[in-house]
């Protein structure tokens, strides 16, 4: 709602209340005189500055600009209580008195029925006051006269890593130990295929508050994890301490990968909001003052370190740059750079700008490539990074990754080719995939080893069967002859012994029973 519509929905005392808190001369009686002295005091250019500039109460300086910088038109009650709570601490009295000033200088308008009151802020006033808060911020920041000689830009690395795991989690065995954690040999195994490398954590102190599985693995590789396992992307399986995945990640690898980072930021939020609860705040004005321009992290900080709290025992500073620079870097939000003398300097990727500006980047896309793959005669795939995606995923069936990077590597092998065929791939669907993805450049002898793993799969078949024991021959060879038995009989050993399927054990033993015999059930 507009100003306007917020003046004509508050009754007359409302009105008089706004009007006489900034001493405007009009009649105090007519309705549409103090709507309109009310607009024109609103509307005046100085009306931002001559307010929050002249205001001594920091607190409640600070209060508006949080309203103001939220990109939410109207709050309940309780998240109001909510924010002055957390800005002048409990108690009913300031509260209320905090609530009524807010009301009085027109900040917010409660409108709504009398049951559920809603807060409107007025979106002419909300964005008048943004723009004047942003180039505060901005006229607060340094910015360097040259760019950096050096800067790192991870840009959906984390979107291909968190592909990287869960194909490596489909495609091995991952034994967890007794409270749930990954086996180092996995983990250095998972850690060493990422494009952006961790080491394990060795022997460390204090861990916890970012995230279920923060203590027991690398920051960025924790985020990655937890975030798989709170979208259901993985299960740890308590009675085997095995790690699997499960179908939801077919249906995850089939998003765009910018659905895949704006809900790994959504989930990174939410997480890290529990040890740092002002984390909105800080995004908020560190992308509006940031922007697109490199600034420099020592004025930032000064910027935002009031707006930040010590968490046991990392500092203010740590906080600040580890776990929210740092991390936002590690989502393709942030880049950060060094000048020519030493200084550190942070800018807003383009997709940081539209995640947290919400502005509408409009990327110039490169000719679509139709021949991705590049097959080695020596069985090496070569997959462009940015083509990993759904067809990474299946590659990854039938190959084994090698190497991650700009140019990642997988490489089929007769162990991969033999899991493939396990699965239901055939020589002829794998050699249909890498024909129709790398232009039908399949080396030949590439093709013919395929070839020759498949007339090998399946020359021995294992299964696993139970036996019948019989008493003696005469009952074995009474056993063939009932149909409901001769159908599941696999063989017979020593003439009375008979193998049937596992899983048909309990549907036989009923049949026995029905029968007339009574089998003595050895499970």
């Amino acid at each position: 709602m507009r100003l306007a519509d917020c003046l004509n929905s508050s009754d007359i005392q409302t009105l008089r209340a706004i009007a006489e808190h900034y001493q405007l001369d009009c009649s105090k009686s007519s309705k549409n005189a103090l709507i309109q002295s009310i607009l024109a005091h609103f509307h005046n250019r100085s009306f931002a500055e001559r307010v929050l500039v002249a205001e001594e109460d920091l607190t409640f300086r600070e209060m508006i600009t949080q309203i103001m910088m939220d990109k939410r038109s109207y709050f309940s009650r309780e998240e109001i209580v909510g924010l002055i709570r957390r800005m002048i601490g409990e108690g009913k009295e300031q509260e209320s008195a905090c609530m009524q000033r807010l009301l009085r200088e027109g900040w917010l308008f409660r409108l709504g029925s009398t049951a559920r009151h809603i807060f409107y802020v007025p979106e002419d006033v909300r964005k008048r006051m943004r723009h004047w808060l942003t180039q505060r911020m901005q006229q607060q920041v340094q910015r360097p006269v040259c760019p950096p000689i050096a800067y790192r830009d991870e840009n959906m690395a984390i979107v291909r890593d968190t592909m990287t795991f869960l194909s490596y989690v489909a495609r091995h065995d991952c034994r967890l130990t007794q409270d749930g954690v990954l086996f180092k040999r996995n983990q250095v195994a998972i850690l060493s295929l990422m494009e952006i490398m961790e080491q394990p954590l060795g022997q460390v102190g204090w861990r916890f508050g970012y995230g279920r599985r923060f203590r027991d693995y690398p920051d960025r590789f924790s985020l990655i994890y937890d975030y798989c396992y709170a979208r259901n992307l993985i299960i740890e399986h308590e009675d085997s301490c095995k790690l699997t995945c499960t179908p939801q990640t077919q249906e995850w690898m089939e998003d765009d990968d910018r659905d895949k980072i704006r809900d790994l930021f959504k989930y990174w939020r939410l997480t890290y909001r529990r040890p740092i609860p002002t984390l909105t705040t800080v995004l908020q004005r560190l992308s509006q003052a940031v922007g697109s321009d490199w600034v420099l992290v020592e004025s930032l900080n000064e910027l935002l370190l009031p707006h930040v709290n010590d968490y046991y025992y990392d500092n203010k500073q740590q906080v600040l740059e580890k776990r929210i620079y740092t991390m936002l870097v590690h989502l393709g939000l942030l880049c950060q750079g060094q000048l020519a003398d030493g200084r550190a300097v942070i800018r807003l990727t383009d997709l940081g700008r539209e995640i947290l500006l919400e502005e509408t980047i409009v990327e110039e896309s490169p000719a679509q490539v139709h021949m991705p793959l590049i097959i080695q005669p020596n069985f090496e795939i070569l997959l462009p990074g940015e083509e990993i995606g759904r067809l990474g995923w299946d590659l990854s069936q039938f190959s084994d990754v090698s190497k991650t990077g700009v140019m990642r590597i997988h490489r089929i092998t007769k162990q991969s080719v033999y899991r493939a065929f396990q699965e239901g791939w055939t020589a002829k669907t794998i050699l249909e995939f890498l024909g129709k993805h790398a232009g039908d450049q399949v080396p030949l002898n590439v093709v013919k080893q395929i070839q020759v793993w498949e007339k090998e799969y399946g020359k021995i078949v294992l299964y696993r069967s139970a036996i019948l024991e019989c008493r003696d021959q005469q009952v074995a060879v009474e056993m063939q002859t009932i149909p409901q038995i001769k159908e599941h009989v696999r063989g017979v050993l020593e003439g009375r012994y008979i193998l049937v399927p596992e899983e048909q054990l309990a549907c036989i033993a009923k049949h026995l029973q029905q029968l007339g015999y009574m089998p003595d059930l050895q499970l």
